[in-house]
């Protein structure tokens, strides 16, 4: 029953929607860190304008920092797909 799944009439739409299933997953996982990286500026601003101690602050700071680059590395890794997605081996 596999077989039939992986060739023929079936097999560009198994594989269309594995492409859609897992845009929507990284879509989710994507706009979640999004979420926790405006959270964690807002936690920094507040810390800031209430002169936390400067430990906390750094903490925070290093927070958003590493928020920003996990979403740099999912932007990267995105387009990576869509680009790899596209190329004549995939599309064969």
């Amino acid at each position: 029953m596999k077989k039939s799944l992986i060739i023929g009439p079936f097999a560009e739409n198994k594989e269309a929607i594995e492409k859609f299933g897992t845009n929507v997953y990284i879509s989710h996982l994507y706009s979640e860190t999004i979420q926790e990286l405006f959270e964690a500026e807002k936690e920094l601003d507040v810390a800031k304008k209430l002169e936390a101690a400067e430990s906390e602050i750094a903490l925070l700071e290093e927070r958003v920092k590493f928020l920003e680059s996990v979403v740099s590395l999912a932007n990267k890794n995105f387009h990576s797909y869509e680009t790899d997605d596209d190329s004549p081996e995939m599309n064969q």
